[in-house]
């Protein structure tokens, strides 16, 4: 999963996505500046929101991710 979150900030263009948890909690990611999912072994991902909050997802617990269509 982390490795597909990775894939999806470094895709030109970049298109938003949603990652799910397993808590029903959902995450939108609209920019690739705002995610660090490192190459680290850490099971991780660090969010950070537009109101400056920060979410330490774990990837164990993500259920899908929802990726938006690619623009035309």
């Amino acid at each position: 999963m982390k490795t597909r979150i990775r894939e999806l900030l470094h895709q030109v263009p970049f298109c938003p996505f949603t990652i799910h948890m397993a808590d029903g909690r959902s995450y939108r990611i609209e920019h690739p500046d705002f995610v660090l999912a490192s190459a680290a072994d850490t099971p991780q991902v660090v969010l950070e929101q537009l109101d400056g909050s920060t979410h330490r997802l774990s990837v164990l617990l993500m259920t899908s991710i929802e990726e938006d269509a690619l623009p035309v």
